[in-house]
């Protein structure tokens, strides 16, 4: 890992830290350490009865060294007052012997020889001789060019260079904190991590931090938008992380979200437990993971609970806090006089303080791109804030965005997740025709392309050919204001796509209004956004119907009735090949649940349990085990007749059977064996079929692993290490660490 620094990612604060850590390697002893800012001069000493070892820790990297040497020679007061016997200059400051002698030269009366001073090359030596040291400082090298370049160009992850720069911009804003440790435990003992917690508190930080620094060691990093893509990339024949944001939904929790789960988790769970080179993060709300325990059958048998790693606001020490507001102000590129508004009448600490502090508000309160929205000062502008955290986004939207700007973070809004620029573009068109604006053909693009540039930075992002939100904030925000401001029965005349009407009914639905509220549209409007579905033919019928049946739930009318029976007509005709496990799931449940009129209840049921029961059937040779497990487990739990499942269950079992030997290659040591083996073993059981028709199989594998001595050493990852934290911080130990943004 050794590599030549020049620590422009660490703070200050960062930096005396590192300074510390390498001398105590290297002289072997522990030295005592002091805030940053007015310390006396004293960043850390070391005391041997009568001898007394002062350091000083200069980051002038910014700066350089005509700076440096200015505050080496302003520093000689305090350090000719201290009476040390021995001093020591550590800087990021490159140095040359001309430079340390003019350094020493600086400073007559103190004890220091060029050998104690410490310059950029110096301290580039010393972490290469203690690297124990450089892996503890992750941030030292996580972002660092060679680092970013060598994971780019090596193809292990999934992203484009938009994503190196995100992660560039957000590792010397990270605050090193116990979630880390953690939550490689968490990863290292079970495989799967699931980071739950209120919105802003970092969840989506603390899983990139984790991609990267497996990425750092070579692991392949798979960033997905749902469960079944994460099964499709789940290869166990390598080193592979995958990451799922927010896997129940950014905003709210839908009933899409809940049949994945319910068919897509557990069998994916299983498989990185199977494996040791498989490991799986997942981001979620929690209260979005508390809503879907009351729905979802799997999370509420507690089969993942014991993978749940919550990282809330009150894991956030006073200290920690005080570091998060530091480094973001000092790595900001606000200006000195803006930076003195924070500092002055130590509203730092009422920040600090504060509540409902957490770090989105304070990335977004810290950023010149949101701050030139608002027309208020600093403090002003962050008290409110912090006061009130819907007003994050309320008087930006009100009064400094643009009409044009409104409606293209609307589009964008029932657009999901996110977009591309092209669909975002039509979308645009649409609800700005909706609220009275009809551009003419001619205008279109000049408009879109000015409007999406004046939101660009602050408000919209790209990334991978999608454009989304920069802060997942403004989702919640923008549902508010569809419901405060009556929108959707003015917007949903004109949406046409399943991502538009299904997330415009969501907001109905969580808005929990009664149906004759004037703000909602009509039931008869509602039909016609269906058929205008039905017509382009854009929603996949699993879409269509779960949109159908959820709508008609709310309203039992007589036309959507009909709709629904057009629909469910359709399936009877429908074949489903191997590729189609996800839609074979998602029906069977949605008939399972839908609570349609008899007649129709009993033809959805049949049609989807026969159509699931003859997939499993006819493509058990073609299904991973995942697979087969999740088709398997809905047609019991979810199908109409169990005869049926049972006889799909056992023609599907005996087929894979028959052909596991093809399973057995792929696995590559005896523990990653036997936890297979445990699986199928309790998965054929349950099923009533003896485990004795693969045991010669697996011994046989077994036998071969051992041969060549392969046991668990794949899937290695050095974890990092870390420092005991300091809990509590003092307002004057606060001050000090603040007085050095000065």
């Amino acid at each position: 890992m050794a590599q030549t620094y020049d620590f422009h990612t660490l703070s200050p604060l960062d930096f005396e830290e590192l300074v510390r850590d390498v001398l105590q390697a290297h002289w072997g002893k522990t030295l005592e350490t002091f805030g940053a800012g007015r310390d006396g001069g004293i960043d850390a000493r070391y005391l041997d009865g009568p001898n007394k070892t002062i350091i000083q820790a200069k980051h002038y990297i910014g700066s350089g060294f005509k700076a440096l040497l200015k505050a080496v020679s302003d520093e000689r007061p305090k350090a000719v007052a201290l009476r040390p016997t021995r001093y020591i200059i550590a800087t990021s400051v490159s140095l040359s012997p001309d430079r340390k002698d003019k350094i020493q030269a600086a400073i007559p009366g103190v004890p220091v020889v060029p050998q104690d001073i410490l310059g950029q090359e110096d301290l580039n030596n010393l972490l290469g001789r203690y690297p124990e040291v450089e892996k503890q400082h992750f941030k030292l090298w996580l972002s660092s060019t060679a680092v970013l370049e060598r994971i780019l160009l090596s193809g292990v992850y999934n992203r484009t260079a938009a994503e190196l720069d995100i992660i560039k911009h957000m590792v010397p804003k990270f605050v090193q904190n116990q979630s880390i440790q953690d939550a490689e435990q968490k990863l290292s003992e079970t495989g799967a991590l699931i980071i739950a917690g209120p919105p802003g508190v970092g969840k989506t930080t603390l899983a990139r931090m984790l991609l990267w620094l497996h990425a750092e060691q070579d692991w392949k990093i798979y960033v997905v938008d749902s469960l079944e893509d994460a099964l499709k990339v789940a290869d166990p024949t390598e080193k592979r992380l995958i990451l799922l944001d927010d896997f129940l939904g950014q905003v709210r929790l839908s009933a899409d979200h809940v049949r994945e789960v319910d068919a897509r988790l557990p069998p994916l769970l299983s498989r990185v437990a199977a494996h040791q080179n498989l490991r799986f993060i997942l981001t979620t709300r929690d209260y979005i993971l508390a809503q879907a325990r009351g729905l979802s059958n799997r999370l509420a048998r507690g089969k993942i609970d014991a993978r749940e790693y919550v990282l809330n606001v009150g894991s956030y020490t006073r200290a920690v806090r005080a570091r998060i507001l530091y480094n973001h102000l000092y790595f900001s590129t606000l200006s000195s006089e803006q930076r003195e508004e924070v500092l002055a009448d130590d509203f730092f600490l009422k920040i600090i303080d504060h509540k409902n502090f957490n770090p989105r508000i304070i990335e977004e309160v810290t950023a010149p791109d949101y701050l030139a929205l608002n027309h208020r000062s600093i403090p002003d502008t962050i008290s409110a804030v912090l006061e009130n955290p819907e007003l994050l986004w309320e008087t930006p939207y009100r009064q400094h965005i643009t009409a044009e700007g409104r409606m293209l973070m609307i589009a964008l809004f029932l657009n999901g997740r996110g977009t591309s620029v092209e669909r975002l573009k039509r979308s645009f068109v649409r609800i700005a025709r909706a609220l009275g604006t009809e551009f003419h053909p001619g205008e279109i693009e000049a408009t879109f392309r000015s409007t999406y540039k004046a939101l660009e930075g602050s408000v919209l992002g790209f990334s991978w050919r999608i454009v989304s939100f920069t802060n997942p904030g403004l989702r919640d925000f923008l549902q508010s204001v569809i419901c405060a401001d009556k929108l959707s029965p003015v917007l949903l005349p004109e949406l046409e796509t399943y991502s538009e009407i299904s997330e415009l009914w969501a907001v109905q639905k969580s808005s929990q209004t009664s149906s004759t509220d004037q703000g909602e549209p009509a039931v008869g409007m509602w039909v016609d956004a269906l058929d205008r579905l039905d017509k382009a033919e854009t929603a996949s019928i699993d879409d269509y119907l779960g949109l159908a049946i959820d709508i008609y739930r709310a309203f039992e009318d007589e036309g959507l009735e009909a709709r629904l029976e057009k629909a469910i007509g359709r399936l009877e005709q429908m074949e489903f090949e191997n590729g189609d496990v996800g839609l074979a799931c998602s029906l069977i449940e949605l008939g399972f649940s839908a609570t349609l009129p008899i007649e129709l209840d009993e033809k959805l049921r049949t049609y989807t349990t026969n159509a699931a029961a003859n997939l499993l059937i006819n493509e058990a040779n073609a299904l991973s085990f995942e697979d087969l497990q999740s088709l398997d487990d809905a047609l019991h739990d979810y199908g109409n007749d169990d005869s049926l499942a049972q006889i799909a269950s056992e023609e599907a079992i005996a087929r894979f059977a028959g052909n596991i030997d093809n399973d057995l290659e792929q696995i590559e040591t005896i523990e990653d064996l036997d936890e297979f083996e445990s699986t199928l073993t309790e998965f054929m059981s349950k099923r009533g079929i003896s485990p004795s028709r693969v045991s010669y199989d697996f011994q046989y594998r077994r036998e071969r692993l051992a041969e060549v001595g392969k046991f668990a050493e794949r899937g290695s990852y050095r974890g990092t290490s870390s420092w005991p934290p300091k809990t509590e911080a003092s307002d004057d130990e606060i001050r000090s660490m603040f007085s050095g943004l000065s």
